[in-house]
């Protein structure tokens, strides 16, 4: 959190936490099904494919998090994100995103 609070890292805070949640739902995939999970970055398509029971409020929280990997990946975005972006956004969005992490982490656990 000190690099995101000097602002020198709240897009990769953000890119990481995308990637933590598509790596979650993968291991949620493999548990389920036993079989490589699909190649893909999308949140929503992935809980689609674990069969995950979703609403529209997790629906519209795995959309705004897939922003993340765009956004933090191609510089045509970055620029718009830094301005974007304050310190209290990206600690929220961390907040927000740890909740759906302990969502598919529940799931997995319930499995085992």
């Amino acid at each position: 959190m000190k690099s995101v609070k000097k602002n020198e890292r709240k897009h990769f805070a953000l890119f990481i936490a995308h990637l933590s949640l598509e790596k979650l739902f993968k291991a949620l995939y493999v548990e389920k099904f036993g079989e490589i999970p699909p190649f893909k970055h999308d949140l929503y398509m992935l809980a689609l494919k674990c069969e995950m029971d979703l609403n529209e409020d997790i629906i519209a929280e795995l959309k705004i998090t897939n922003e993340y990997n765009l956004q933090t990946r191609y510089p045509e975005y970055k620029e718009s994100f830094y301005k974007k972006y304050t310190f209290d956004f990206v600690s929220n969005e961390l907040n927000r995103i740890n909740k759906l992490r302990q969502w598919v982490l529940n799931t997995i656990n319930n499995m085992q």
